[in-house]
């Protein structure tokens, strides 16, 4: 908020309310899967400017609420879901190579959708221990967390960055 105070852009709001909707979700008290619907609004305003991270933040979403549709039997809905957002995420034709979030992204990209999918596969799988019968959701939020965290720390920087940029008031006044 100290950012959008110095300089109060569009971009930087909607930064602003991707950063506030994501730390609520990350340091809330008792967080239910579905809690992360609430970051997935702003970051659907920046998708345009920022579809890197739109998509990191899709998928790891749908990971983490998926431990609470296979408990609801809705394991073809969530399939669906994810395929329809592939396909409509990468249609031909559809968007222009966007600038990625970094030299190091892809290869993070990469490894997180790896691990995505080796989790999913996991998960449909293999029973857990009786012992630990909660492990593979453990694993399965850690693991969102790790993600979400790093996007948070991404998205911060990010709008931090923002107020280097001389804003549209900053422009106007100079040109008066």
């Amino acid at each position: 908020m100290i950012q959008l105070t110095w300089s109060p852009t569009k971009r930087g709001f909607l930064h602003g309310l991707l950063n506030c909707s994501l730390s609520f979700y990350l340091f809330s008290f008792q967080v239910h899967e579905k809690s992360i619907l609430l970051p997935l609004l702003p970051v659907s305003f920046l998708a345009l400017e920022e579809p890197s991270i739109f998509e990191w933040l899709i998928y790891n979403a749908l990971l983490s609420m998926f431990p609470l549709l296979r408990r609801d039997e809705l394991v073809l809905p969530y399939v669906a879901l994810y395929g329809l957002f592939v396909l409509l995420y990468y249609v031909p034709g559809g968007r222009a190579v966007a600038r990625e979030a970094g030299p190091f992204f892809p290869k993070l990209k990469s490894f997180a959708l790896a691990c995505s999918l080796f989790l999913h596969v996991i998960y449909l799988t293999i029973t857990p221990p009786d012992k630990y019968p909660f492990l593979f959701e453990a694993v399965i939020m850690i693991f969102c967390f790790s993600q979400f965290v790093l996007i948070s720390l991404y998205l911060n920087t990010e709008q931090w960055a923002l107020s280097k940029t001389p804003t549209q008031m900053d422009t106007k006044k100079k040109s008066l």
